[in-house]
């Protein structure tokens, strides 16, 4: 493990899940770890982008900004890669290695814990 990973792992938040048997399913804690880790910043990232795309958007009923972040993480590629590479950015080799071998699977997964995580937060 590199100085790096050592660094990246002491950052994230400990989150206990118990005995999880799938490869994928495992996975998902080192997300949700990093997820909270990146919470401020893919909030703070999401209400800039939304405010450009959609003047008024704070000011705007619940439903609708939901809709709308909805639809740019949905159509808005460069958008979801941003969010995304957020992520991955803080991952160490081993989970960076795993990732891109289930990329889209992961993607996936990724796109809708960020989509809960981040409405709640509009």
């Amino acid at each position: 493990m590199t100085i790096r990973d050592q660094e990246i792992q002491k950052l994230r938040p400990f989150i206990d899940f118990g005995d999880i048997p799938q490869p994928l399913e495992q996975f998902q804690e080192v997300l949700r770890q990093v997820l909270k880790l990146q919470n401020d910043v893919l909030v703070q990232t999401s209400i800039y982008f939304l405010e450009n795309k959609y003047k008024g958007f704070s000011n705007r009923d619940e439903t609708v900004k939901r809709e709308l972040f909805y639809q740019s993480l949905k159509k808005d590629i460069a958008f979801k890669k941003d969010l995304i590479g957020m992520i991955k950015g803080m991952f160490t080799f081993k989970e960076l290695d795993f990732y891109l071998s289930n990329q889209q699977e992961i993607n996936k997964r990724l796109t809708e814990f960020i989509y809960k995580r981040v409405v709640e937060q509009l």
